[in-house]
């Protein structure tokens, strides 16, 4: 898909506040950087004339920024298919979750499931018998894709379409796809090193991509993905509720807190990496 160049403006121009107001309003877009420019992009050419109109009025007067006339609604299968055009990571991950939350549920003896845990495991008269992934590697990734319970899932796409539609807009399908690999990886292996069980779900891929998007943020504030840093605050305060047994008690149910953790610590460092890439890479760029 072709994208549509609707401001662009001096490197040294904050359209921060201007990018917050668009994604308020439910413009999907992403800001570039050039050597000494700065682009902001949309991918329809109807949004783009929008755009630049409520970007006149916030060169003249951020205070009198009027509410945007979105075009009409298209009909579903163009929206799926915009929407698999421009985010299919994090769309592929979101249907792989629901699948996998579909085939915990109706899967009721796991006969299936368990080819998809970190563990394959044998029911014998004793209980479960746990055995190492050996060479099948996918199961390094496949247990993030499974969620046990219908808030569980939903909770955990809510917030992974949030901030993957940024991470994914903004810097690219192949760093989004990326990230969540090496974070649910990472969260994967600190959870099974923890505790010979069952478990999955997305949340310390989610965990992982907060991480990111606040060191991210911290590191290249002139590239912030827009994520505010109150999610990243609750969801830290509920995994260390987590790990003190409150959300226990709450009746939530047993919670994979190491994973979290896992996820976060390995978010964290990705964003330290990728900000020192892209800060080398500016740099090189503005010696050429």
């Amino acid at each position: 898909m072709t994208e549509i160049v609707v401001v662009n403006v001096p490197a040294d121009v904050d359209l921060r506040e201007f990018s917050q107001y668009l994604w308020g309003q439910g413009v999907s877009h992403r800001v570039v950087e050039d050597t000494d420019r700065k682009l902001l992009l949309v991918g329809d050419e109807r949004v783009a004339r929008e755009v630049r109109q409520a970007y006149d009025h916030f060169d003249t007067d951020s205070s009198a920024i009027p509410a945007m006339e979105m075009p009409g609604k298209p009909e579903t299968s163009q929206v799926f298919s915009r929407l698999l055009t421009r985010l299919p990571v994090t769309l592929i991950f979101i249907l792989l979750s629901v699948a996998g939350s579909l085939l915990v549920y109706f899967d009721g003896n796991f006969d299936g499931v368990r080819y998809l845990t970190f563990y394959h495991f044998e029911m014998t008269g004793s209980g479960l018998e746990f055995y190492p992934p050996g060479l099948q590697y996918w199961r390094l990734i496949t247990p993030i894709f499974l969620h046990f319970g219908l808030m569980h899932v939903a909770f955990n796409m809510a917030l992974f379409w949030f901030l993957g539609q940024r991470i994914e807009l903004l810097q690219g399908s192949r760093v989004m796809l990326g990230i969540s690999l090496m974070i649910g990886f990472g969260s994967n292996m600190m959870q099974a090193a923890a505790e010979t069980a069952i478990f999955g779900g997305m949340s310390g891929v989610v965990y992982g991509l907060l991480g990111y998007g606040w060191v991210w943020g911290l590191m290249r504030p002139e590239k912030n993905l827009q994520i505010p840093n109150s999610i990243l605050y609750f969801s830290v305060a509920m995994m260390v509720l987590g790990f003190v047994g409150v959300v226990g008690i709450l009746g939530i149910g047993k919670v994979a807190n190491i994973a979290h953790l896992g996820g976060l610590i390995m978010g964290c460092l990705i964003g330290v990496g990728a900000a020192l890439i892209d800060k080398s890479s500016m740099g090189k760029n503005e010696h050429l």
